[in-house]
């Protein structure tokens, strides 16, 4: 199954993506994986998320995608630069695995299999070649519940681990088709310094968005502060949502690497995997319309490759959550 969507994905991409491009023509193609054992270790809430992201070289929008400049020509001021693609799959279950069934104020178990389309347009004043701010544009879409296959994942990995074999599956939610739009900005707001010590720089990174749909309802508000070396070599390595998230894009050459530390916080209004489905009874918790993550990680590139590690804690999605919870996210991304 990996390996059909990983080749479903890469039938999407331009025909001439594998050829040979300038520098600042090159798309990057990304690989993301968030999970609880790349920090405590312990399943639960929010366990596992995979994505597998591409995304173009500037002016490579598609002609079918073209139409999109008609609103982002209202909210940004030009045309799309670029567009992306994704696929990913997560994961979430109660902290009890053990229990049948599954126990009722806990987590849900969910699984969710998702595809992304993204267009983002960056703001050039007066001749700039780094925009003062990127703008998003992105509909998820896909399908929760037994179709998205996350019993099976979990419990492949959990064979190939020799870890406990997760017993309350039977209890997740049905399937149903759902949908997120989302707005993003990302703004390159304040450089604290640049240039000291052998090429040092430091700056602050907001970021604000709002998403709407049958997945998930937000608004969102957020900053990074980044130290390190070439640090406008891009905007925050990817993610998966709804964690404070960079954007794929990077722009490869000399080293580049950084320190960052960040805080977003979300005002929810509707979360499906913790209300349930939306048009059958299911289990579901009481949520806690404010959540905060924190974060902090490193961000290393060289020539057309980067990795990223950020380390996650989240505050309490739920009321009958215990406490907070903690998760680890690696980002492996190469420009072609």
């Amino acid at each position: 199954m990996r390996w059909a969507a990983g080749a479903a994905l890469l039938a999407a991409l331009p025909g001439t993506a594998f050829a040979e491009r300038p520098p600042e023509e090159k798309g990057v193609l990304s690989f993301a994986v968030e999970n609880d054992s790349l920090s405590s270790g312990a399943d639960r809430n929010y366990t596992s998320g995979v994505k597998l992201a591409y995304v173009s070289p500037s002016e490579g929008v598609p002609d079918w995608l073209e139409s999109a400049g008609d609103f982002t020509r209202a909210v940004s001021g030009d045309n799309p630069d670029f567009w992306g693609i994704a696929i990913g799959q997560s994961i979430f279950t109660p902290e009890n695995i053990n229990a049948v069934p599954a126990p009722a104020d806990q987590h849900p178990y969910a699984g969710w299999l998702y595809m992304q389309i993204m267009v983002g347009v960056e703001d050039h004043r007066e001749g700039s070649l780094r925009g003062r701010y990127l703008d998003t544009y992105e509909l998820e879409f896909g399908i929760v519940g037994p179709s998205a296959l996350g019993e099976e994942a979990q419990r492949g990995i959990h064979q190939a681990l020799g870890a406990p074999d997760p017993q309350g599956w039977d209890s997740q939610l049905s399937d149903e088709f759902a949908f997120a739009v989302s707005y993003d900005r990302r703004w390159r707001a304040a450089r604290l310094f640049g240039d000291v010590l052998g090429g040092l720089e430091a700056d602050l990174t907001p970021n604000a968005g709002v998403t709407l749909g049958t997945l998930r309802t937000e608004a969102r508000l957020g900053v990074i502060a980044r130290v390190g070396q070439r640090i406008d070599n891009d905007y925050g390595p990817p993610r998966v949502r709804p964690s404070l998230s960079g954007v794929e894009h990077f722009e490869g050459g000399p080293l580049s690497w950084s320190l960052f530390a960040g805080v977003q916080g979300r005002a929810v209004a509707r979360n499906l995997f913790l209300d349930g489905n939306t048009f059958e009874d299911s289990p579901s918790v009481e949520r806690n319309p404010y959540v905060a993550d924190f974060q902090t990680g490193f961000s290393i590139s060289a020539g057309d490759w980067r990795i990223a590690y950020t380390y996650v804690w989240r505050t309490r999605e739920f009321e009958t959550q215990p406490s907070r919870q903690d998760f680890g996210a690696l980002a492996l991304s190469w420009r072609l």
